[in-house]
């Protein structure tokens, strides 16, 4: 468990850790809501 800590204290495994977890958020949040939702409403100054 020391052994851990002493790697976590390390700046470039924790800021690879913290870029991967991060990553992982972003990933996960377009393949649930995905990419083709941005575009599928009306034009608000179509209707004018």
């Amino acid at each position: 468990m020391n052994k851990l800590k002493q790697i976590y204290t390390n700046t470039g495994v924790r800021f690879a850790l913290h870029t991967f977890f991060y990553l992982a958020i972003l990933v996960t949040l377009f393949l649930m809501y995905g990419f083709h939702t941005a575009n599928t409403g009306n034009y608000i100054y179509n209707d004018f």
